[in-house]
């Protein structure tokens, strides 16, 4: 449907409903060859112009839904703001940081920022683990039921 304004709005099914608004496109049809160019389609050109310049944003989704921080309890409006503010920002520091000629996987580059921020250098696995505790339980007098045995070093 197009309005007497210029706005054309297009439903339109390819694998699943899309719908689309634009005020640049009307509601003009190209002939398209299909990827084994032995079936001949018809796809409107608003969809065409779309499928044409999705790349980046399709990048980028995929890009930030390696390794993010959003959890399924987390309220709508604080999944909006952590994607927008670490998920979206990290992967655009990605990318200047690519434009240098050094390539990084996003998850390193997350770590590599994150020990930034904190302000340590980069541990090494023998460094990250904890130091076992010698656990030895304390003997309470009195019965049984009423007093509980605790590790001595972790009480203290």
């Amino acid at each position: 449907m197009e309005s007497a304004d210029g706005i054309t709005f297009l439903k339109w099914k390819d694998k699943r409903d899309v719908y689309v608004l634009s005020t640049k496109h009307t509601n003009k049809f190209r002939r398209v060859l299909s990827t084994n160019a032995r079936k001949v389609s018809f796809k409107p050109q608003i969809v065409l112009d779309y499928n044409k310049a999705k790349g980046a944003v399709d990048s980028s989704d995929q890009m930030t839904a390696y390794c993010t921080p959003l959890r399924k309890s987390v309220k709508l409006y604080k999944k909006l703001a952590i994607n927008l503010l670490l998920n979206t920002a990290l992967v655009n520091a990605l990318v200047l940081y690519q434009m240098t000629g050094r390539r990084m996987q996003i998850v390193e580059f997350r770590k590599q920022i994150l020990l930034g921020l904190i302000g340590e250098k980069q541990k090494t696995v023998k460094d990250s683990k904890p130091k076992r505790l010698n656990n030895r339980l304390e003997k309470k007098d009195g019965p049984s039921k009423k007093c509980r045995r605790s590790c001595a070093n972790c009480y203290r």
